[in-house]
C-alpha cells in the first residue's frame, strides 16, 4: 500500500525544490531522500504559486488541510445537490478512498468545478469565476464540463463570471510567467514527456474492458440523464482521461449523486472485492483491466436497483396520519 499523502509530499517537495532555485518538473529528492524521476511533479506551473504558499506550513499539515477541505466541499455538494449524506462514498468506494489516502488534488479539482456550477446556477457569478480558474490548475480532470461552463457564460453575457475567471487565470498563469519566463512552460513540456512511462496511458473507454463502461455510461444517460450536458461532459471527461489509476475515476461519483439521487450502497463495496480476489501479473494491459473493473462499481450504482429495506415498512407505520 502506498505511504499516506505520498503524492502530495511529491508535490510539496517539488514546490521547495522550486522555492529553491531548482526546476520542478526535472529530479529533485523526497522528504525521505530519494530520488524523484523527471516529471514525477506533472502540475501546470500556475500551480506552483498556491503550492507556495501551502509550503510555509508542514506537508503533513497541509496534507491534512488538503483532506479537509476535499472531504467537507464533497459532502456540502453532494447535500445540496442530492439531499443525502454522501460520506459512505469515501469509505465505500476504492477510488475516493485511494485519492484521500495517497493525497491526490483530483477530488478537490472536482470539487472545485462541482461548485463552479452550483454557483453559476444560482447566479453568483464571480463566485463561480474563480472557482473555475481554480479547477482548471489540474486541467485534465475538468477540462470539458469547464468549457461548457465557460461557453454557457459568453452566450448569456454573464460578464462578471468572465470577468472573475479571466482575472484569476492572469494572476496565476500570468504571475508565473513574469516570475519565472517562458522557460517554465518548457520544462512544464519536458516533464509531461518523461511522466509515468511505466504507467498504463490509456482512456478508460479502450480496451479490455473500456467498451463496457461506454454501454454503462449510455444507459445511466438514457435513464437518468438526458437534457444534462454539464454532467455527461463531467462524465466522458472522466472516461477519456489518459491515464489508468483507479483514483482519475473519482468524477464518476459526482455523476451518480447528481443524476440518481437514490443511488444504493451496495455496489461501490463491489470496488473493494475485485482487487482483493483477483490476482494479475502487472502488465500495462491487466492493470487497465483491472482500474475498468473497479470503475464499472460505480457505474453500476447508478443502474443497480436499491435493496429492499425491511424497517421502510414500520417507518412508515409511524409516520403520523
Amino acid at each position: 500500500m502506498p505511504e499516506f499523502l505520498a503524492d502530495w509530499q511529491t508535490l510539496m517537495a517539488a514546490v521547495e525544490h522550486w522555492l529553491a532555485g531548482g526546476n520542478p518538473y526535472g529530479e529533485y529528492l523526497n522528504y525521505r531522500g530519494q530520488q524523484l524521476h523527471a516529471g514525477a511533479f506533472a502540475y501546470p506551473p500556475p500551480a506552483l504559486l498556491p503550492g507556495a504558499a501551502l509550503a510555509l506550513l508542514p506537508w503533513q499539515l497541509s496534507g491534512l488541510l488538503l483532506l479537509f477541505l476535499s472531504v467537507i466541499g464533497f459532502e456540502y455538494w453532494a447535500r445540496r445537490t442530492s439531499g443525502r449524506i454522501a460520506l459512505p462514498w469515501l469509505l465505500l468506494w476504492l477510488p475516493l478512498v485511494q485519492n484521500l489516502w495517497i493525497g491526490q488534488v483530483t477530488l478537490l479539482a472536482l470539487v472545485g468545478i462541482a461548485l463552479a456550477e452550483m454557483a453559476y446556477t444560482g447566479q453568483r457569478d464571480r463566485r463561480a469565476g474563480v472557482l473555475l480558474a481554480l479547477a482548471l490548475l489540474k486541467p485534465q480532470t475538468v477540462a470539458l464540463p469547464a468549457l461548457w461552463l465557460l461557453l454557457l457564460a459568453l452566450r448569456g453575457h454573464r460578464w462578471r463570471l468572465l470577468a472573475a475567471f479571466a482575472l484569476t487565470s492572469t494572476i496565476l498563469w500570468g504571475g508565473i510567467l513574469l516570475s519565472e519566463g517562458p522557460a517554465i512552460y518548457l520544462k512544464w513540456f519536458d516533464g509531461l514527456r518523461a511522466y509515468g512511462p511505466e504507467l498504463p496511458n490509456r482512456p478508460l473507454l479502450f480496451p479490455p474492458f473500456g467498451p463496457l463502461l461506454g454501454i454503462f455510461a449510455v444507459l445511466l444517460w438514457r435513464c437518468y440523464g438526458r437534457g444534462d450536458l454539464w454532467t455527461l461532459l463531467l462524465l466522458l471527461n472522466t472516461l477519456i482521461y489518459p491515464l489508468s489509476v483507479v483514483y482519475v475515476a473519482s468524477g464518476v461519483a459526482f455523476v451518480i449523486i447528481r443524476w440518481r439521487k437514490d443511488w444504493p450502497w451496495y455496489p461501490l463495496l463491489l470496488s473493494w472485492l475485485i482487487p482483493a480476489s483477483i490476482v494479475l501479473v502487472r502488465t500495462p494491459d491487466t492493470i487497465a483491466a483491472l482500474t475498468q473493473a473497479i470503475v464499472a462499481t460505480g457505474l453500476l450504482a447508478g443502474l443497480a436497483p436499491r435493496l429492499p429495506r425491511p424497517w421502510a415498512r414500520w417507518e412508515r407505520r409511524a409516520m403520523p396520519r
